[in-house]
């Protein structure tokens, strides 16, 4: 769990870096499965610094990953920000290329759209000029959120030119971020690697009910976009819960409920 300090800290900026969340041991683990998990999925595409690569590492080959949000320093966090009745959404890997625009993951109303937290972390160090995820502080919350918006739009404004906070971090490190917040890196090289953790809100009204079914049709569209048509969102190994874990076979059914396990007819 977070400290009231860092409790504090992000429900009014709506980040937080974690330093050295990971062991030295996890890292390298962490590391090894990344480029398996990637190498994998990829296998018909190799990378060659052209397009992102992004896979979910939720299968039996990357088996540290797939146990991740279950992992307690996680989801202790999670419950402490947005209950304990939220839910698991996945475990990713990604080989970036170039800058990434500046955007949120979600909206803020949660009639359009659900949220809920990330938990990013690099496996090489990234600073503010190479790659480093910059946030806008207080953008998870309106009016900032939807004025930042309209600004972007009507202005057509530079990354660099954004005020914001770069989160350098070092490989163990965590980047606690709410989807909400607006966010962006520049300068990074080709390749650079970044797994995510993410969370959603568990939805308290019909209206955020449909939000999050919304948000789970547009989810399947991901693997189809990054070249794997064929692969589900969620792999069918996480799906079994072979080890009959009761926190994450709630988290399945609350999936299958707002649709992320299977596509709508």
């Amino acid at each position: 769990m977070l400290g009231n300090e860092q409790y504090q800290h992000f429900q009014t900026f709506g980040f937080i870096v974690l330093r050295q969340f990971f062991t030295a041991d996890e890292v390298a683990t962490l590391s090894a499965e990344f480029e398996k998990g990637l190498d994998l999925a990829y296998a018909h595409r190799p990378f060659d610094g052209s397009e992102r690569h992004w896979v979910p590492q939720m299968g039996p080959s990357t088996p540290l990953y797939a146990s991740l949000l279950e992992d307690e320093r996680f989801w202790s966090i999670t419950a402490q920000l947005y209950g304990a009745d939220a839910f698991a959404v996945g475990v990713d890997a990604n080989r970036y290329v170039g800058d990434t625009r500046w955007h949120p993951d979600h909206r803020v109303d949660p009639t359009e759209d659900c949220y809920g937290i990330k938990f990013a972390f690099y496996l090489d160090p990234v600073g503010p000029d190479t790659g480093a995820l910059r946030l806008v502080p207080g953008s998870h919350k309106n009016p900032l959120h939807d004025d930042l918006r309209a600004y972007i739009q009507e202005q057509g404004m530079e990354l660099a030119d954004i005020p914001s906070c770069a989160s350098s971090s070092e490989p163990g490190d965590v980047v606690a971020f709410d989807v909400r917040c607006w966010h962006a890196s520049f300068g990074g090289q080709r390749g650079r690697r970044m797994s995510t953790c993410v969370y959603y809100k568990n939805p308290e009204t019909a209206a955020q009910e449909r939000a999050a079914r919304q948000r789970a049709q547009k989810s399947h569209q991901a693997p189809a976009q990054y070249r794997r048509p064929s692969d589900p969102l969620i792999h069918p190994h996480w799906i079994a819960n072979h080890a009959g874990s009761p926190l994450r076979q709630r988290w399945i059914e609350r999936l299958d409920a707002f649709g992320f396990l299977h596509p709508a007819a």
